[in-house]
């Protein structure tokens, strides 16, 4: 029998989200341990710090001690037999060292001298060799011929501490000790073990005793803390254990976080299960995701091949230590020819030591410095432009550009730029810049001339103090110009020098709200302009006579030919008659076209040498 597929797709979700909530439990489960674990190191560290505080300051004590033990022992004179300033050292060495309890000089193992007296007389006379609590630690420091701490053990005098006896030789014999008395609770005062910064560290002094054998604690005897550390100390056999109190706090956060591990996998397994309900989604939106993805790394990688660079990868000595290249013929040496070698020994040393100065700004301020340089390659000589940049102290990424094209393509434009700035200074007409309220900006030689404004008094003046406009006009040229844009008329123009000069001015509003405009001086226009219109007068004149002082002669001419072509029958003293009649009315058209030549060559147009057509 089939199982229904509903069943099926429940049985796969449940599982998935059993499986998802066990993943999660696990790793709350290791997190915590972890977490533990991490919490442990950092007290077992804290542990280290108060220890090595507390040993460093038992070292320092012992230090001390062993040098006052030492100046005591000064006071012995083997030779003599006989004891030097023993007073008088014991009270210096007791001011220096104010947690001494007393000091002591031993012959044999009999006490003699003691320090301060008043308290330690008592034990004078006192023979530690013949004691067998003490004689064990006594021969401990004669046997290794060096100062042995022996207690915490109580003294005969009161009270209890630690003893640091020095053996003293003569001549290879055993004359006595020197000895410095610590007491118990001086000596936990100084070291710090009963005042720690951390309350929550407690430290155990405890040591073997060499007469029993068993140990014997002088702090709190035992603990059963997992968290502790302990140190020995070889010239005292004493024990320093350095335990963690563990807080009841952290107890109560653990089981939080063990509630809180079962709730989120719960959690997790639910939020599974409806997420897995909807598998045609999820699986559309990870199809879209991925393609997204694909095509973006895609749309980089293409980006990255596409980048026409070089890249250097420098250290801070300026060594080459990697490189990419968008084509190989932009580099200058071959790969294997420069990496792992520095500029200097690749280049001239002004070039290697820019390259140098780029970097090591990079690396001290952390911009982004900006270099150009040209390098001659067989081919010719190319333009470079690169950016260095600090990847961490020690390299600095260089992004290097060719700008060979665009180098020439300046050069170009700043040549036709100087040729077009000669052209506007030798132009026959005055042409300016100014600003959108008129004030001039630039003014080419021709226009300094015409106006006569001195070259470093342009930026002064303004259009409207050398234009006038006519007194009908409603707006000014500048609003004028603002208004429409562009302005072509003809005005009279007030030089500096008071002189009254015509002029056509056309002008327009640049993009950048500039006024770039032509003044031209048309003197010699309108005086040619006056002498065409007077010819007219004359032209006119000629034409009045022609159209009526020639045509009435004309007709008589016309009219009598008319007729001899029509009446043949007339006689010889008429025909005579009309000839005489067409000859005087030729005589009198020859005086009028004459007259005509005459006054046309009168009104002869003269043009003058300055002439604007």
């Amino acid at each position: 029998m089939n199982q229904n597929p509903i069943f099926k797709q429940i049985d796969k979700t449940t599982l998935w989200a059993l499986t998802v909530g066990l993943i999660v439990a696990t790793i709350f489960s290791v997190t915590i341990i972890i977490s533990y674990q991490y919490y442990k190191k950092i007290k077992i560290q804290q542990l280290q710090s108060e220890l090595s505080l507390v040993t460093d300051n038992i070292r320092k004590i012992m230090s001390n001690s062993n040098l006052a033990a030492f100046s005591v022992g000064l006071t012995v004179d083997p030779n003599q037999d006989t004891i030097r300033n023993f007073e008088y050292v014991a009270k210096e060495i007791m001011n220096q060292h104010p947690y001494l309890y007393g000091v002591q000089i031993l012959r044999k193992g009999e006490i003699q001298y003691v320090y301060p007296y008043d308290i330690h007389k008592s034990v004078i006379g006192y023979d530690i060799l013949q004691n067998p609590a003490t004689k064990i630690e006594a021969e401990i420091a004669i046997n290794n011929k060096k100062i042995y701490y022996a207690g915490p053990l109580d003294f005969r005098q009161e009270g209890r501490g630690i003893i640091g006896r020095l053996p003293i030789f003569h001549e290879g014999e055993f004359w006595g000790f020197s000895a410095v008395l610590i007491r118990m609770d001086d000596f936990l005062k100084a070291t710090g073990i009963q005042n720690s910064e951390t309350n929550d560290i407690n430290f155990i002094f405890s040591k073997v005793n060499p007469n029993t054998g068993v140990e014997e604690f002088f702090t709190a005897s035992h603990t059963d803390e997992d968290i502790f550390l302990e140190y020995t100390f070889e010239e005292s056999g004493w024990r320093i254990s350095a335990f963690y109190k563990q807080d009841s706090f952290i107890y109560i956060l653990l089981t939080v976080i063990v509630l809180l591990t079962l709730f989120s996998s719960v959690g997790s397994a639910l939020y599974t299960y409806q997420l897995l309900r909807k598998p045609q989604i999820l699986e559309s939106q990870l199809s879209q995701k991925t393609k997204e993805i694909e095509e973006k790394n895609e749309y980089l990688t293409s980006m990255v091949e596409a980048i026409p660079d070089l890249i250097f990868i420098y250290d801070k000595d300026a060594k080459y230590l990697d490189f990419h290249a968008y084509q190989n013929n932009l580099l200058f040496y071959k790969p294997k020819d420069f990496i792992g070698k520095s500029t200097f020994q690749l280049f001239e040393k002004s070039f290697a030591q820019d390259v140098f100065n780029a970097i090591q700004e990079a690396l001290n301020t952390s911009k982004i410095i900006q270099n150009s340089y040209y390098l001659d390659f067989k081919e010719g000589r190319k333009y470079f432009e690169s950016r260095y940049k600090a990847i961490n102290s020690e390299k600095v990424l260089a992004v290097v550009r060719e700008v060979t094209e665009s180098k020439l393509s300046a050069q170009k434009l700043e040549k036709s730029e100087q040729k077009y700035r000669n052209l506007v200074s030798q132009a026959s007409d005055a042409i300016f810049l100014a600003d959108e309220k008129g004030k001039l900006l630039e003014l080419n030689q021709k226009g300094m001339e015409l106006t006569a404004i001195p070259l470093d008094h342009i930026e002064e003046i303004k259009l409207s103090d050398i234009i006038e406009f006519d007194s009908d006009k409603s707006q000014s040229f500048i609003d004028k110009i603002n208004e429409e844009g562009h302005f072509l008329e003809e005005v009279a123009l007030i030089s500096l020098d008071n002189k009254i000069i015509p002029v056509e001015i056309n002008c327009k509003k640049t993009s950048e709200k500039q006024i770039h405009g032509i003044i031209r001086d048309i003197s010699a226009r309108n005086n040619f302009i006056k002498s065409i219109r007077k010819q007219n007068e004359k032209l006119k004149e000629i034409a009045w006579v022609q159209s009526h002082e020639v045509r009435a002669p004309l007709a008589r001419l016309l009219g009598l030919l008319d007729f001899l072509e029509k009446y043949d029958s007339i006689n010889q003293a008429e025909k005579l008659k009309i000839i005489n009649s067409i000859r005087d009315s030729a005589l009198e058209l020859d005086v009028i076209i004459r007259d005509v030549v005459k006054r046309t060559e009168l009104a002869e147009i003269i043009t003058p040498k300055n002439e604007y057509i």
